[in-house]
């Protein structure tokens, strides 16, 4: 489904929240009323510097940008009530006939309603509609959003043969190339003295508004999208092995491994917004099982699941803060949740929430609904095994209500055979927050400091293991992984809050621990990017983010903060920013080695011209058999479509 109204008002591109917000907050921050710059984060007291209460600049699209359809998970900021009441209140409130009434419409799935509005029985009614409004129309009915449908004309350019799959071959497989999620790449097939000649070997252009980051098995790399497309291409030549399209959307890292059930003996899993996990044939992309993990209305797979030992250990969250500014929604019941999946059979083997409480209802809101608590403690980021002590590691986000939990902003310790908790260490108490409302009766609202970042156990220099890991408060910690205690916490090293601090992904060398800021500096913050000692937190060196010489971006948004994943190779390491630049550092000093503009229009191997990406939030590169895949493009601000790019030392 291709998008049918031209960015036109800044105000709409404001709305969407361009800028890489980094968490669940990227996706809900559109549900409320447009404002002139992202309003996620709080504002400032009236006394703060004059730069600090600065208001963000107006983003410029550039020509023909397109509002992508899935955007924001179809969060448009437009409001279907006064389209009902033009177009179908009619018929609908109170019901004629055999028209199901306003109520009856509400107990409908999104897709249900969107499709009939689409290309059913109400698509004459619906005439004339643009998307925003058809969005606005179901989420007015539904309080949800619909799933876009992946129908779409087969790929321009297939490859010739079909390869067999390479076990043996270089390997980026999952959200880090090893279960403790380190984002450490030992073996890169190149050296920090090619880096300075990496240039563009191949492009391929691929619709979806966030994308899987790559993942490289042998001579084949998979990505998946939002717009329900999952494709296995070559590694070489970015010729397309396989596509497989479904209803729903993807952002979360994929993993390949054993599977006696697939003929090829190897099978790709995904998890998707629809909260479903999938299994396909590595080799041909037949779909081998799927199965529903949970079923909150607004619930989803943001994190990555993790692969290990023929388990698919799957983190789950929600878009429920979005709900905070719909009057008619029962906030808040989703709990932060880790299902354990047999990779052979697809059946669930152990759920576990993080919260030990169910809600209860607590108060009315001002519509006079039911609300409920406690709610949140939502897991974006992929779970971290520990193979020694049977046990995984998640790293949780923000309470969505005033009833406080101990298990929200905190780093979790569960049982690898039962999902039992071991520990919960939580960093943050009374951070409550639900977007575009207050929570309390008070109006208490948190300083939304989730944590995003995968908690990587690592090896100190003492000898000792820790957990370590970053959040939206700008301050890394270590712990221990056997009880929960704090072995060490940073300092606070940026102004953090809502859209800044630390978000998608760290990494470590074993030394050193690497991490971007998204800060905004007309907040008063400093994003860039820097490295801290693993002994003990203390800040070694640091990069601070520049403007770009210029704003490739579609959307005409250029954050210069660092919201991607970093990843590190001996001697360096790799993070891009919300402008779509993808830097090179020297792992020792912090000196740029290289750079390059990801955002700029290429043409691509399946035939795309001029091609644009954008800017970059989440996955981060992936390097094996000496290419650096990355995408361009995040929540939208590339347009309908993001770039793969394949850099290669020369190009070569």
């Amino acid at each position: 489904m291709s998008a049918k109204f031209l960015m036109g008002a800044a105000s709409i591109v404001a709305g969407l929240t361009l800028a890489a917000c980094a968490s669940h907050h990227e996706e809900t921050a559109a549900a409320a009323p447009p404002p002139a710059a992202p309003a996620a984060q709080p504002a400032p007291p009236a006394s703060a510097p004059t730069a600090q209460r600065a208001r963000l600049p107006e983003a410029k699209p550039l020509p023909g940008y397109v509002v992508p359809p899935e955007n924001s998970g179809g969060l448009y900021p437009v409001s279907g009530e006064p389209v009902f009441k033009a177009r179908c209140a009619g018929c609908h409130e109170p019901a004629i006939d055999r028209a199901p009434t306003r109520e009856a419409l509400a107990a409908r799935a999104p897709e249900e309603i969107y499709d009939t509005l689409t290309i059913g029985a109400m698509k004459t009614n619906a005439a004339g509609l643009s998307d925003a409004e058809l969005y606005g129309v179901v989420r007015y009915l539904t309080g949800r959003s619909p799933v876009p449908n992946a129908v779409a004309p087969p790929d321009s350019n297939p490859c010739p043969t079909q390869t067999k799959l390479q076990p043996g071959g270089p390997q980026w497989n999952g959200w880090s190339d090893d279960i403790t999620n380190t984002r450490y790449q030992p073996k890169p097939g190149f050296t920090i003295a090619d880096i300075p000649n990496l240039k563009v070997k191949w492009a391929f252009s691929y619709v979806g508004t966030k994308n899987t980051e790559p993942l490289i098995f042998g001579d084949r790399v998979y990505v998946g999208s939002m717009s329900g497309k999952v494709y296995s291409l070559d590694t070489k030549t970015g010729c397309v092995h396989w596509r497989h399209d479904y209803r729903g959307g993807g952002r979360a890292s994929m993993s390949i491994g054993k599977n006696s059930a697939a003929k090829s003996g190897y099978a790709l899993y995904m998890g998707d917004d629809r909260e479903f996990v999938h299994a396909f044939d590595a080799q041909t992309g037949d779909e081998l099982w799927k199965v529903k993990v949970d079923d909150h209305p607004v619930g989803r797979i943001t994190g990555s699941p993790t692969l290990y030992n023929n388990v698919l250990y799957v983190p789950l969250s929600a878009a429920e803060e979005s709900q905070g500014n719909v009057g008619t929604y029962g906030c808040c019941t989703f709990n932060g949740t880790v299902v354990a999946v047999d990779v052979t059979t697809g059946k669930v083997k152990w759920k576990q929430a993080v919260i030990d409480e169910k809600p209860h209802a607590t108060r009315l809101n001002k519509a006079g609904t039911q609300m409920y608590g406690p709610a949140g403690a939502a897991i974006w980021s992929a779970p971290t095994i520990d193979a020694k002590r049977g046990q995984l590691y998640v790293a949780t986000g923000d309470s969505y209500t005033e009833v406080e939990h101990p298990a929200a902003d905190a780093i979790v310790a569960m049982d690898l055979a039962t999902g039992k908790v071991k520990w919960i260490n939580q960093v943050q108490a009374g951070d409550n927050y639900v977007s575009g409302t207050i929570n309390g009766p008070d109006g208490e609202r948190g300083p939304d400091y989730d944590f995003g970042m995968a908690p990587a156990l690592v090896k100190l220099p003492n000898g000792k293991e820790a957990v370590v890991t970053a959040n939206k408060s700008a301050i890394i910690y270590a712990m221990d992984p056997d009880t929960g205690a704090m072995i060490w916490q940073s300092d606070k090293l940026g102004t953090g809050g809502a859209m800044g601090g630390f978000h998608w992904g760290q990494a470590t060398d074993g030394k050193l621990l690497f991490a971007g800021l998204n800060d905004y500096p007309l907040r008063g913050g400093r994003p860039g990017f820097l490295a801290v000692d693993l002994a003990n937190g203390k800040e070694v060196w640091r990069y601070d983010a520049k403007e770009p010489p210029v704003c490739s971006v579609p959307s005409g948004r250029c954050s210069t903060g660092f919201s991607a994943a970093a990843t590190a190779i001996p001697g360096a390491v790799f993070a891009s920013d919300g402008a779509g630049w993808l830097h090179a550092f020297d792992a020792k000093t912090g000196k740029v080695i290289w750079d390059y503009n990801t955002a700029q229009p290429v043409d691509t191997v399946n035939g795309v011209k001029d091609a644009p990406g954008g800017g970059t939030s989440m996955g981060g590169p992936t390097i094996a058999g000496g290419t650096l895949f990355m995408h361009s493009g995040y929540n939208g601000n590339a347009g309908a479509n993001n770039l793969l790019l394949a850099f290669t030392p020369g190009g070569r």
